[in-house]
């Protein structure tokens, strides 16, 4: 059996260093995204006290009641919602169901940081300027949405 250090050793320097940049890219998209996931934290702390149950998952924190309260329901006005590295959900089903599309948001903030909370609704209002509707030809949902419908398409892509 070889040991740890002789693996770690052996294993050429350029896979090392490629593992090292990926993990310094992973860390730089998260802090970029950082003020939006604490904005989202924020949101999801209260939500804990109503029974939802957190999860942290490739990353992400995903927030979901198992039944979400009536009274909360009937007040959000999403199923979904994605602040940074934070989906909350009304129910695990519904995460479950959203999961790509909310994966898509977060690899937009991942892209566009803090900004993103402009640019999107700077998104909405051209819309809504132009005569459209403002949440489904948003430019941002349009793309989540694509990326919702290759995961049903193929299912074992939806974690890529």
């Amino acid at each position: 059996m070889t040991s740890w250090k002789d693996r770690m050793t052996s294993r050429p320097a350029a896979q090392l260093r490629s593992g090292a940049r990926r993990g310094l890219k992973r860390l730089g998209l998260r802090l970029w995204a950082a003020p939006c996931s604490a904005v989202g934290l924020a949101c999801a702390l209260p939500l804990l006290a109503l029974r939802a149950r957190a999860v942290r998952r490739d990353g992400v924190v995903e927030v979901a009641f198992a039944r979400c309260p009536a009274w909360l329901q009937r007040r959000l006005p999403f199923v979904a919602i994605t602040l940074g590295h934070v989906v909350i959900a009304t129910s695990a089903a519904e995460l479950e169901r959203l999961r790509a599309h909310e994966l898509a948001h977060v690899r937009q903030y991942e892209r566009w940081g803090a900004a993103f909370f402009i640019a999107y609704a700077a998104s909405s209002l051209a819309q809504w300027l132009r005569g459209g509707r403002p949440y489904w030809d948003n430019l941002f949902e349009r793309e989540a949405r694509q990326a919702e419908q290759a995961a049903t398409a193929h299912p074992a892509d939806a974690r890529a």
